[in-house]
C-alpha cells in the first residue's frame, strides 16, 4: 500500500511548543569543551524558521507479529491466582511501567499489558513513585528492621551499586520460578548487575522504553551535496559493515565541502553534533565500538574489560570527533535545532526527538550507532538513568515478584516496540529504510557494569567511563590507565569475590 506522509497537526504543535524553550545555533563554529555538568536547557526542538519537509510516498512497513509470541511466553509461566492481592512496584518514575495517561500508542499498550497481567495472575498492580535516594534509605531501614517495603523495585542503573553496597537486594537467581535466561530479559543487563554468584537486577522490554535508545540521525541533503551517497549507509548497516571509520569518511567529506562553500562565500555545515547525549557521547562511542568498561557475569569476578592498546582505535575516533572544529558537542548549544534546520550532517541523540522532527527542514534519516569493526554487533548503551527491576532482600515470598516480573516482560515482548515503529512510520519517518533502521536499533540495548557500580565504587568509575570521557579529546589514555586499572581491579576483587 502506498500513502502520502503528512506531518500530523498535533506533532507540529508539540514541536512549536518546544521552540519557546530551545536554543538556536547559527553558522558559527562552536566546540565548547566545558564540562557537561554546567548544563542548561537540553529540551531541543526544531527551529520555528524552518520550512516543513514533505516526504515522498513510501510503502507501509508491516512489522512481524510479535503479539502471539509474547502471549506464548506469558502462557508458559506458572498458573497462579493470587486472589486479587495488591502488588506494589516502587519506582522513581512510572512513565513507562504505569503511565498516567494513554496519549501515545506505547502508553495505551502498556496499560493494556498491565491489565492482562492483573487478570491472568489475580493481582492489582499499584505503582508508588519515590526518588531513588529516598527509596534506598527507606528500603535499608525496612531490611534492618525485617519489615515489608515493596514487592518490586525499579532502580536507576547508576544506583544499583549503592543498593548492593547497602545489602538491600536479593540475588535474583535464587527466586523460584524465575528464569533470567529467557529472551524477554536483556542478558547484558543481568551481566551488568552480576558479580560472584549473585545477580541483583535485570531489565527487559517492560523497563527499557523504546524512546530512550540513542541513534545517529543524518541529513541526506548535506551528505549528497558533499558528494556521498547517504542511502548507501542504509545498505552498509544492513550488511553489518557500518563502522565508525566509515562514518568518519562521511564526516570528512562534509569538511571538504565546507572549504568549497567558504571560498564561495557560503556558510559551512556542522559535521557531528550532540545535545541530549553530549555528556555521555564518549560512553556511547566506546560501547558501540565493541568495547566494555568492565566484563562480568555470574560465577566470575568483575574485571576491567579493556586496555589502553585494545581501545586505541576507539580513542582515535573520539579525538577526531572532539577536535573537529565543525562539531557541536555542547548540551546547551542547540544541536537538535541546528540539525532540524538543515545546518548539520549528523546528530547523535535519542529516538524520542523523532517526535520533534515532522516539520524539520532537513531531509533526515536515522541509523544505529556505528560499530568498531565489522565483526562486532550493533550496540546501543542504555542511559545510566534508565530503570532496571530488582527485588528487596527481605521479601517474604519470592515467588510472587518472580512471576509478576516475568509476566510484565513476557507480555511486553516485541509487539510494543513494533507498535512504536509502526506509529513513527505513519507519523514521522520519511523513508522505508529509516523504518527498518529503527526496528533494528530496538534490538541493540546494551549495558555496562561500570555505569551501574561506578557511583558506589569511585575507583571503578575513575578507571572506566570517567577516564574515557577525560581522554576523549586529548587521546592520552595510556598516561593514566595503568595506575587506575590497578586500583580499580583491587576494588573489584575485594567487593565482588568469587564466593557464596
Amino acid at each position: 500500500m502506498k500513502f502520502k506522509h503528512i506531518p500530523p497537526f498535533a506533532a507540529l504543535l508539540t514541536a512549536a511548543a518546544l521552540l519557546l524553550q530551545t536554543t538556536s545555533c547559527g553558522f558559527i563554529i562552536v566546540n565548547d569543551m566545558s564540562p557537561a555538568e554546567e548544563s542548561g536547557d537540553t529540551s531541543g526542538g526544531p527551529s520555528a524558521e524552518t520550512e516543513a519537509y514533505t516526504a515522498e510516498e513510501f510503502t507501509r512497513y508491516i512489522p512481524v507479529d510479535n503479539y502471539a509470541v509474547s502471549r506464548r511466553y506469558l502462557g508458559e509461566l506458572p498458573e497462579r491466582d493470587y486472589g486479587g492481592s495488591v502488588f506494589f512496584i516502587t519506582t522513581p518514575s512510572a512513565d513507562y511501567i504505569d503511565p498516567d495517561n494513554t496519549a501515545s500508542v506505547v502508553n495505551r499498550l502498556v496499560s493494556e499489558r498491565n491489565e492482562d497481567v492483573e487478570e491472568q495472575f489475580g493481582v492489582t498492580l499499584i505503582t508508588s513513585v519515590t526518588d531513588a535516594s529516598t527509596m534506598l534509605s527507606e528500603l535499608a531501614q525496612a531490611v534492618a528492621s525485617d519489615s515489608y517495603y515493596t514487592d518490586l523495585l525499579m532502580v536507576p542503573v547508576y544506583m544499583v551499586g549503592n543498593f548492593r553496597a547497602a545489602d538491600t537486594l536479593i540475588n535474583m537467581r535464587t527466586l523460584p520460578f524465575f528464569d533470567i535466561e529467557q529472551p524477554y530479559f536483556n542478558k547484558d543487563s543481568s551481566d551488568m548487575t552480576s558479580g560472584g554468584y549473585s545477580t541483583y537486577g535485570v531489565a527487559g522490554p517492560a523497563s527499557i522504553a523504546p524512546s530512550s535508545f540513542a541513534a545517529l540521525f543524518m541529513n541526506k541533503t548535506i551528505l549528497e551535496e558533499a558528494g556521498t551517497d547517504p542511502y548507501a549507509i542504509y545498505d552498509t548497516v544492513a550488511a553489518g559493515t557500518w563502522t565508525w571509520d566509515i562514518a568518519m569518511q562521511y564526516s570528512e567529506a562534509v569538511k571538504t565541502l565546507n572549504g568549497e562553500r567558504t571560498e564561495s562565500g557560503l556558510p559551512g555545515y556542522y559535521t557531528i553534533t550532540a545535545q541530549n547525549t553530549a555528556e555521555r557521547l564518549p560512553d556511547l562511542v566506546f560501547k558501540s565500538a565493541g568495547n566494555d568498561y568492565v566484563t562480568t557475569g555470574r560465577r566470575s569476578v568483575p574485571a576491567l574489560g579493556y586496555t589502553a592498546r585494545s581501545v586505541q582505535s576507539t580513542m582515535d575516533i573520539l579525538a577526531n570527533i572532539y577536535n573537529d572544529r565543525y562539531a557541536i558537542l555542547d548540551s546547551t548549544a542547540g544541536a537538535v535545532n541546528c540539525f532540524s534546520g538543515g545546518e548539520s550532517a549528523f546528530l547523535v541523540d535519542y529516538l524520542y526527538i523523532m517526535s520533534w522532527m515532522p516539520g524539520a527542514k532537513a531531509d533526515w534519516g536515522v541509523v544505529p550507532l556505528p560499530k568498531g569493526s565489522e565483526d562486532d554487533e550493533y550496540r546501543t548503551l542504555i542511559s545510566n538513568t534508565e530503570l532496571i527491576f530488582a527485588v528487596p532482600k527481605n521479601h517474604t515470598n519470592g515467588e510472587v515478584p518472580a512471576v509478576v516480573l516475568s509476566a510484565l516482560n513476557a507480555a511486553s515482548y516485541g509487539y510494543i516496540y513494533d507498535e512504536y515503529v509502526d506509529y513513527h512510520m505513519e507519523e514521522v519517518l520519511r523513508d522505508n529504510d529509516s523504518i527498518n533502521m529503527v526496528d533494528m536499533i530496538l534490538d541493540t540495548a546494551s549495558f555496562d557494569f561500570a555505569l551501574a557500580f561506578g557511583s558506589a565504587y569511585p575507583t571503578v568509575a575513575a578507571a572506566t567511563y570517567r577516564l574515557i570521557r577525560d581522554c576523549a579529546a586529548t587521546n592520552n589514555l595510556a598516561d593514566y590507565f595503568a595506575d587506575r586499572k590497578t586500583v580499580a581491579q583491587g576494588t573489584l576483587k575485594e567487593y565482588f569475590p568469587l564466593k557464596h
